[in-house]
């Protein structure tokens, strides 16, 4: 009975200390990192914008907004999160709205995020 709460408490311990290096080696990303994913999420968004006004289906609008939604995800820096959760949000909208069809709310949404996502870069740039 001792040696198994002997293995609870390791195992917990060993719980608690993987959680915590895995968040702090998550926050590592280098500068060049956090500026190549701002740069590529901005491309993601134009892309869905121009792909949108030249009147591509709402299946091909989702996509790209996918893609745009998966790279904003590699904006990893503490003074932008906030700003890349909000510029997040509004790709969000825009993908739901594509997936349903209302690709009038997308263009809205796609045309938002872009002016949250290149604020972000101004910021971004500025500060390094």
């Amino acid at each position: 009975m001792y040696s198994f709460k002997q293995f609870l408490s390791f195992a917990a311990a060993t719980a608690v200390i993987g959680a915590l290096s895995f968040s702090a080696s998550a926050a590592t990303f280098s500068h060049e990192e956090v500026k190549a994913a701002l740069e590529g999420t901005i491309s993601k968004v134009k892309a869905s914008i121009v792909a949108l006004e030249s009147g591509a289906d709402k299946d091909t609008v989702a996509d790209l907004v996918s893609d745009a939604k998966q790279q904003q995800k590699d904006i990893e820096n503490n003074d932008l999160d906030v700003k890349r959760q909000h510029a997040g949000k509004r790709l969000n909208t825009a993908w739901k709205a594509a997936r349903g069809g209302d690709l009038q709310l997308a263009g809205e949404s796609l045309k938002d995020a872009l002016a949250r996502y290149e604020e972000m870069q101004k910021i971004y740039v500025s500060s390094h």
